[in-house]
């Protein structure tokens, strides 16, 4: 039988809006943004709470979550204000009491690398808490029955060069059409990388040395440097792919390499027949690494590709 690659995925459209998000908790109580490092996660989540004013909207950020087993208490210690609840008192229980029955929505952010706590939470939730709505950000969904997963992409060629503009003004950079374009198109509608370069421009780098970085394969990791502090793992872009990459199995960084070798989109049949990693590309497009395009193909968005190559290159492999 051929591989399931990933869930099935909700019939939204294929760049939801607020409106449409809004729409599907309310009929599904449980949604799963997903995609890779950089795409807006976070950042759509916080506008879909900014948006809700007929309920109240709990937070909780899983960033800092060292251990699947310590969810339900840094949810309960985010419910709480930032205050654990008190020795002896089970945090699960605690979470329940707070939201058992009232309705709300209760934002879980970053829950790639904790999905096994997060799974269990929210499960417990979602069975004992007719009124809540749940919205997940993770790299992966998270695996419980009727979790929606609503995949974000990258941005078009135009949503970038419009972005990157925007982000390059914020700095007091006016930078040219011509200019706009040639980056946006290495910057592969990724937010992250737009808003880095963006900094970088800010810096020191003129649009002709921050291009020739990008053409460079690997070079945009050494000046696609300077990001928020909050995220840490959105400090560098390097980081933000190393996070993914930590979060994947041996066998999967192992295919995640040698998928680099692709310069451009490549068939689940190509992988089998070069490769034989059914069940590792299976992996990698759930966890957001790889991306399915429409027509059936898939493809490395360039930044893993570029990270892709680095690890061949650690590998000894040409």
């Amino acid at each position: 039988m051929p591989p399931a690659y990933g869930l099935p995925v909700s019939r939204i459209p294929h760049e939801p809006t607020l409106g449409d998000l809004r729409e599907l908790l309310v009929e599904t109580r449980l949604v799963t943004l997903t995609g890779p490092a950089g795409v807006g996660k976070s950042h759509l989540a916080a506008r879909v709470a900014e948006a809700v004013t007929d309920l109240p909207v709990h937070r909780a950020d899983l960033s800092d979550c060292a251990d699947a087993a310590l969810v339900p208490q840094t949810v309960a210690a985010a419910l709480h204000a930032g205050t654990a609840p008190g020795s002896g008192t089970d945090p699960m229980e605690a979470v329940l009491r707070l939201l058992a029955g009232r309705r709300g929505l209760l934002v879980l952010d970053t829950c790639e690398h904790v999905r096994p706590g997060c799974a269990y939470l929210v499960g417990r939730l979602h069975d004992a808490c007719p009124g809540l709505q749940i919205l997940v950000t993770s790299r992966t969904p998270i695996g419980v029955p009727d979790e929606q997963r609503i995949p974000l992409r990258p941005l078009s060629r135009e949503q970038t060069v419009d972005l990157l503009r925007e982000k390059a003004a914020v700095q007091g950079v006016d930078l040219p059409v011509f200019w706009t374009r040639l980056l946006a198109e290495r910057l592969d509608g990724d937010p992250l990388s737009v808003l880095l370069a963006a900094r970088t421009l800010g810096r020191s780098a003129t649009p002709q040395q921050l291009y020739g970085s990008l053409c460079e394969p690997g070079a945009r990791f050494g000046v696609l440097i300077h990001g928020p502090k909050q995220p840490a793992r959105h400090s560098t872009l390097l980081r933000a792919i190393a996070w993914s990459h930590d979060l994947c199995g041996r066998a999967e960084r192992l295919l995640w390499a040698r998928l680099s070798a692709f310069t451009g989109n490549f068939t689940a049949e190509q992988v089998r027949t070069v490769f034989a990693g059914d069940s590792e590309l299976s992996a990698l497009v759930d966890s957001s690494v790889v991306l399915p395009e429409e027509d059936g193909t898939f493809r490395l968005p360039l930044a893993h590709r570029e990270y892709g190559q680095l690890l061949l290159e650690g590998l000894g492999r040409p």
